[in-house]
């Protein structure tokens, strides 16, 4: 399963949560934000940024994608890898450092839920 291979190579790239700005998180929209968690909505248009622009970083947080998502991550080391997730696909990922781009021909939405300890 093409999802799985994403796992590990998020997760390896250790490194505060994008900066906000009202009720945006860089080219996300938070759609809660209490002291339990925060959800954020990111929408990425083909060939652009899909949870944060350029390299960033995330907290540890649950990805749920709302449409089927063709991604290109990129690591700050350099390594890179296609990513195929589903619509519908719940993933769970460490906190890391990634730049993520749209390699899809279709618009990616996702959300990402940040658990508040």
């Amino acid at each position: 399963m093409k999802t799985l291979l994403l796992l590990p190579l998020l997760a390896s790239a250790l490194v505060p949560l994008a900066q906000r700005d009202g009720n945006k998180e860089e080219n996300g929209k938070i759609l809660v934000d209490n002291d339990k968690l925060t959800v954020v909505e990111f929408v990425g248009a083909p060939q652009a940024d899909v949870c944060g622009a350029g390299m960033h970083f995330h907290k540890a947080h649950l990805t749920v994608a709302l449409t089927d998502a063709h991604v290109l991550i990129t690591l700050p080391d350099g390594q890179t890898q296609d990513a195929e997730i589903p619509k519908g696909a719940a993933l769970w990922f460490d906190a890391g450092t990634h730049e993520a781009i749209n390699s899809g021909d279709d618009e990616t939405r996702l959300l990402l839920v940040y658990l508040k300890e």
